[in-house]
């Protein structure tokens, strides 16, 4: 399984009600697509998501949410870097 990110930005600060919304419509696709979420990064002034999921490939989430009809800016497969996980080079 690959990591993938997906980004999305707001024009106004997003609401609690509309996250929770697109979340309910993105979960039924996202398993049915193979994908799962693992973690998301609201900024502070909540005009910025990012969200991390596992599948194997980007493409299985984008269309996960092209399905639930829950817009996005990017999507795309990366590379993990952390404390947890020492790579070899960068």
């Amino acid at each position: 399984m690959a990591t993938l990110v997906l980004e999305q930005n707001f024009e106004a600060p997003v609401t609690d009600e509309y996250l929770n919304d697109a979340a309910k419509r993105v979960d039924g696709c996202l398993q049915a697509h193979g994908a799962r979420w693992m973690r998301s990064y609201l900024s502070l002034d909540r005009k910025r998501l990012i969200c991390e999921f596992e599948a194997a490939d980007a493409e299985q989430v984008r269309d996960s949410y092209r399905s639930a009809g829950v817009s996005f800016d990017h999507c795309w497969t990366a590379t993990v870097y952390s404390r947890d996980k020492p790579t070899e080079s960068y």
